[in-house]
C-alpha cells in the first residue's frame, strides 16, 4: 500500500488550522471576558469544532490559550542556538529578536496582556506562565555557553529579557488602552520599545561573565 503524500499534507495543514482556530478563539474569549470565562465548551463553540476535538489537540484548557506562546519561545530559542557557535550573545540576541517580533502570536500576547489589566484572575495566570518562559530561555543560555555557563550571569539575563518582552508589552498596552493591537503605529511603538530595551540591557552584560570566574581564573 502506498502512503498519498498530498492526503499526508492536507491532514497537516488542516490539523494546524484547527490549532489555530483553537488558539485564536481562546486569545478572542479571554481578551473579551478574562480568563474566568474560558471554558472547553466556550473555546468549542468559537472556534466551530466539538469539545472532544478540543481535547483531542489540548490535554487542558489553559494548554489552548498558551500553546501559540509556548511554539514560538520554543522556536526562538532553536533559532538562537543554532546562530553560529562564536557570535557574540549580543548579536545573537539581536537578530533572533528581529524574527521573534514579525512573528503573529506577538500580537496575541498584546491582547493577553490587555485583557489582564482588567482581569486580576488573568494577570496571575500570566504571572505564573512567565515563569516557564524564563526557564527555557535559561535552560537555552546555558546551552549555548556551554557547561562552563556562569549560573547568576544567565538567570539573570534570562529573567531580564523575558522582563523586557513583559514589561514593554504592558507598557504599551498602558499608553494605548483604546487601540487596535494590530494597529501599524502600536506595533512599531512595541517594536521600538522592546529592541531600545535590549540596547540598554546589553550595555549591562558584559559578556565576559557568562562563564564561572573558576573558569576564567583557569
Amino acid at each position: 500500500m502506498s502512503l498519498d503524500l498530498s492526503v499526508c499534507g492536507l491532514r497537516a495543514v488542516k490539523k494546524e488550522r484547527t490549532r489555530e482556530a483553537l488558539s485564536q478563539a481562546a486569545v478572542a474569549i479571554v481578551a473579551a471576558e478574562g480568563i474566568d470565562a474560558l471554558t472547553a465548551d466556550r473555546i468549542a463553540a468559537e472556534a466551530g469544532v466539538s469539545r472532544r476535538t478540543l481535547f483531542n489537540y489540548f490535554p487542558h484548557v489553559e494548554d489552548v490559550l498558551t500553546a501559540s506562546i509556548e511554539q514560538i519561545t520554543r522556536d526562538t530559542v532553536a533559532a538562537f542556538l543554532a546562530r553560529p557557535p562564536h557570535e557574540p550573545l549580543r548579536e545573537s540576541v539581536v537578530a533572533v529578536l528581529a524574527g521573534l517580533l514579525d512573528d503573529p502570536v506577538f500580537a496575541q500576547v498584546f491582547v493577553l496582556e490587555r485583557a489582564a489589566e482588567a482581569s486580576p484572575a488573568t494577570r496571575r495566570f500570566l504571572r505564573e506562565f512567565s515563569d516557564s518562559q524564563v526557564d527555557a530561555l535559561e535552560a537555552g543560555l546555558r546551552e549555548r555557553i556551554g557547561a562552563d555557563a556562569d549560573a547568576v550571569y544567565v538567570a539573570a539575563l534570562a529573567a531580564s529579557a523575558c522582563a523586557i518582552l513583559t514589561r514593554m508589552t504592558r507598557l504599551v498596552v498602558a499608553e494605548t488602552p483604546d487601540a487596535d493591537a494590530n494597529d501599524a503605529a502600536v506595533i512599531r511603538r512595541h517594536h521600538d520599545s522592546i529592541r531600545r530595551s535590549f540596547d540598554l540591557l546589553f550595555t549591562g552584560f558584559d559578556e565576559a561573565g557568562a562563564v564561572s570566574n573558576s573558569t576564567r581564573e583557569n
